[in-house]
């Protein structure tokens, strides 16, 4: 892995097909005893194949077997893998999940789905910078909601990117509104704002995906999960 890479896993998480009933295999014992305590089939499956997807793919990079990798939790609850070679970042919603893996830094990836939502001023005056909400405010009507997502999944990759969540306060970090790939503030003690990039991930229509990461030069690449 010496060249610098991101790479970006995407698919949907059910159903899944018979060959796909060994994604139980993958999963460590504390996680089969998750799974097993779904009451939900449909929850169950999709926990069963989300944290198989992620074991698998890693798996894939560090030629290890997938129930044998050694995935561990930061102290604000980031999961990591000890070593520090390689960098992932998890996120699903309805039934699709991407997942980012890099041997560039840490790295940060946040998916929602499109939908109408009524009443975001409350969410915009708590999450937006006073920049920001001047910006959307004066947006029309017919483009809030879709740039509401736009700036949320810039402003949660970033937070998973360090491993804080919404704890380091999704208002101090500022999306630059003419300039999506970047941002204008960030809080100090995560460096200069300019170390830091966007990357817009296209996926299909319905879905909003950003993708934080280092500025660093390195090769991007999308794969769909089969």
């Amino acid at each position: 892995m010496s060249d610098k890479f991101v790479h970006v896993w995407h698919g949907d998480i059910l159903p899944m097909q018979p060959e796909e009933q060994n994604y139980y295999l993958f999963l460590n014992q504390i996680e089969q005893e998750k799974a097993a305590s779904f009451i939900r089939p449909e929850l169950q499956q999709k926990y069963i194949k989300t944290r198989g997807v992620l074991r698998q793919v890693l798996g894939s990079y560090l030629n290890i077997k997938p129930q044998k990798i050694s995935i561990q939790i930061a102290e604000y609850g980031k999961p990591f893998i000890e070593g520090g070679e390689l960098f992932f970042n998890l996120s699903h919603a309805g039934n699709k999940l991407v997942l980012a893996v890099s041997n560039l830094g840490e790295v940060g990836i946040d998916l929602e789905q499109y939908k109408l939502r009524h009443n975001l001023i409350g969410l915009v005056k708590k999450c937006f910078s006073g920049l920001e909400q001047d910006y959307w405010l004066g947006l029309p009507e017919s483009q809030k909601v879709i740039q509401f997502y736009r700036f949320w999944v810039r402003k949660e990759a970033f937070v998973k990117a360090v491993g804080r969540g919404i704890a380091v306060g999704l208002n101090q970090c500022e999306v630059n509104p003419h300039d999506l790939s970047h941002f204008l503030t960030i809080p100090v003690s995560y460096g200069l704002v300019d170390e830091w990039k966007i990357l817009e991930v296209q996926l299909d229509k319905e879905d909003i995906c950003a993708m934080v990461v280092k500025d660093r030069e390195y090769k991007y690449k999308q794969i769909e999960l089969k």
